[in-house]
């Protein structure tokens, strides 16, 4: 629906995080998030990911030292990983924690099918979160 970080608007991509703590961060820095109504609506969506499902790691020594503020340089590579399909699963260095990440999925690889929701329940955030 939107660009964001790693793609650009009309390209399947799913962004997960590893722990609600960061997923709830990465939800705060889009300001419409924090709209009284929006607070309450969000969900958790826990899925499980095969042990010998490849993973890929963004190589930052291929990006620029400046990366996290180039998102056009940022979109361009989850771009070209979206299209060449190498991998279901890429990890990025998260900008807003470093020492933690985020992984992509890429939908549409073959082997994202193996990717399992198991849950989906309501997480609604604390409304001293809205600011």
């Amino acid at each position: 629906m939107a660009s964001a970080r790693w793609h650009t608007r009309g390209r399947e991509i799913l962004y997960c995080a590893p722990n609600p703590a960061t997923a709830v961060l990465e939800v705060l820095v889009h300001a419409g998030v924090r709209d009284p109504q929006a607070l309450g609506m969000h969900r958790f969506i826990k899925i499980e990911v095969p042990e010998d499902l490849a993973i890929e790691r963004a190589d930052e020594a291929q990006l620029p030292p400046d990366w996290a503020r180039r998102t056009q340089v940022t979109r361009a590579w989850g771009d070209r990983w979206l299209g060449e399909q190498r991998s279901a699963w890429l990890q990025v260095r998260c900008v807003l924690v470093p020492e933690t990440y985020n992984v992509l999925v890429n939908p549409r690889h073959p082997q994202a099918v193996r990717i399992r929701k198991l849950a989906v329940f309501p997480y609604p955030l604390d409304r001293r979160l809205g600011g």
